[in-house]
């Protein structure tokens, strides 16, 4: 027993932490938690009587009321353009106010935006109230993965980042668990009570924003070092460490003072690191995840299920379990295999949904139906394990360091625009009225996990235990997946050939032992 006590010690989360750095990763995700809310309670109201009553048209064959495609396509899509403009808005605020000031800034437009959407008496008001909540949750979304990349640690930092998802599936468990208990009301409390609830989010990080530090990094690129020093002594547990920490900081700030424009992202190494973060956050929701956040109450009503919000209940708080297990594992496994792994059993479980249940659902079995429900709870379990935290956790380290702002919104504007996309054609390929796909929309999903596998065995490296210093002095020599792979294990890692900035051709690189053997050549030299 001594044994595991020792051994859960020795784990980087519980070694390197210090109580500011956990009170750091909780209150700064809290902003996470609406966003899992929102896109929660916009899915479960869809079915809900008292909302498609409300807000819904009469069908007299059936007998009932519901939410045309049309009016579902737009109150899902042009949310997701909010979230489009929040996470391109983020840089601009964050770089110049702060990652603190921005983080205030979110929350009071956060409570406006609930404000409306509580007080809505059409259709129309409620999607311009999730439209103006939209936009703080992109920027949110943006700046908080990047915010806990600057202050972690390197050695637990994929863990501390993937915090952002926990925070996000527990406003999404919360949402569904208040709908599961009011959606049997017939009056506007079934969903008003529901909106209204969010709103706790932003007041408790307007209460708690006051204890939380500026990142040590932005601090730097202001040059306000000694706050740095002061903030990075708090959030380590050796502040031998921190100073260290800080030469680096300034060292990699000096290299990459010039990098602030948009086209910078394309240049040089930054164009890798700018595709592998742009793809991973694009394709994760190309994967299913906006048709499971936005449909899946749908879906499950289209299958016949009994009891579906209690289903939907069961698959979020699967998603959070899962979560809380695994948050650890990004910084145990690595990103690289983790998401590899994902991608083979995402794709498997959609196809093997697909195929089971069929284009034409109505007519489906009791047992392919509850082997259609049984694939997608599968998928939910590796999907949280595996690229719930990856694509955050890619968001947040894989940018240069003066570029993460811009880079993190870019990345987080295409996955918008694909929820946007998706949300929008989601409706009319599975409605009978329209495209009729139904259960065979899986396969469409399920390809894309596919796609993703390929990419990340080909373009993604190994970056678990690199401090983000070491990850940009890699990728500035044009590092390969091995290399990467090596200089992670802290072996010696050899780059030759390649001619740097100031002139110079680096002939051997020890990443490992931190050397560097350089040869100075003349202007006019070729390599």
């Amino acid at each position: 027993m001594s044994a595991l006590i020792q051994k859960v010690r020795d784990m980087p989360l519980w070694r390197d932490m210090t109580a500011k750095s956990a009170y750091v990763a909780m209150v700064s995700c809290t902003g996470a938690a609406v966003y899992g809310y929102d896109v929660s309670w916009w899915s479960s109201v869809l079915g809900m009587p008292a909302f498609t009553k409300r807000f819904g048209e009469y069908n007299a064959a059936a007998d009932s009321y519901s939410i045309s495609a049309p009016l579902q396509s737009a109150g899902s899509a042009v949310p997701t353009a909010g979230l489009v403009f929040g996470s391109l808005l983020c840089f601009t605020i964050s770089d110049r106010i702060g990652r603190r000031g921005a983080m205030l800034a979110t929350s009071i437009m956060y409570l406006i935006a609930i404000i409306i959407e509580v007080t809505s008496n059409s259709y129309a008001q409620v999607v311009v109230g999730r439209f103006l909540n939209s936009i703080p949750q992109g920027m949110s979304a943006s700046l908080l993965p990047a915010y806990q990349s600057e202050c972690a640690p390197a050695s637990c930092r994929g863990a501390l980042v993937g915090l952002y998802t926990w925070v996000l599936d527990t406003g999404a468990v919360t949402a569904v668990g208040i709908v599961y208990h009011t959606y049997q009301r017939t009056d506007a409390g079934a969903y008003k009570i529901v909106m209204g609830v969010q709103g706790i989010y932003p007041l408790l990080i307007l209460v708690f924003l006051y204890w939380l530090p500026e990142s040590p990094r932005y601090l730097v690129m202001k040059g306000r070092d000694a706050e740095a020093l002061s903030v990075l002594e708090s959030l380590r547990v050796d502040k031998s460490t921190a100073a260290r920490e800080l030469e680096d900081i300034r060292a990699s700030s000096q290299v990459h003072q010039d990098d602030s424009s948009w086209i910078d992202l394309v240049r040089g190494p930054n164009l890798r690191r700018t595709a592998i973060t742009v793809f991973t956050a694009g394709v994760e929701s190309w994967q299913g995840l906006s048709f499971i956040g936005n449909y899946l109450v749908v879906f499950f009503i289209s299958l016949g299920t009994a009891d579906t919000y209690y289903l939907v209940l069961l698959i979020n708080s699967t998603l959070l379990i899962t979560l809380t297990c695994f948050f650890w594992v990004p910084d145990y496994v690595g990103r690289r295999r983790l998401l590899l792994f994902g991608s083979v059993v995402m794709f498997s479980t959609f196809f093997i949904m697909a195929g089971v249940a069929g284009r034409d659902v109505s007519s489906i079995s009791f047992t392919r139906q509850r082997v259609a429900v049984a694939m997608l709870f599968i998928w939910a379990i590796v999907y949280s394990s595996t690229w719930a935290n990856g694509t955050w956790v890619t968001i947040g380290e894989m940018p240069q360091t003066r570029l993460r702002s811009k880079t993190s919104g870019l990345a987080y504007a295409v996955q918008s625009i694909s929820g946007l996309v998706i949300s929008l054609f989601s409706p009319y390929v599975q409605s009978d009225d329209y495209v009729n796909w139904g259960a065979y929309i899986g396969f469409f999903f399920g390809s894309f996990s596919f796609i993703a596998f390929w990419f990340v065995y080909f373009f993604y490296p190994e970056v678990k235990g690199l401090s983000i210093e070491k990850m940009d002095e890699l990728f500035d020599q044009r590092a390969s997946i091995k290399q990467f792979s090596d200089a992670h294990r802290g072996e010696s890692v050899t780059i030759a050939g390649v001619i740097s900035s100031e002139g110079s051709v680096d002939v051997e690189r020890d990443v490992g032992a931190e050397k560097m053997v350089t040869v100075d050549v003349k202007a006019e030299a070729e390599v």
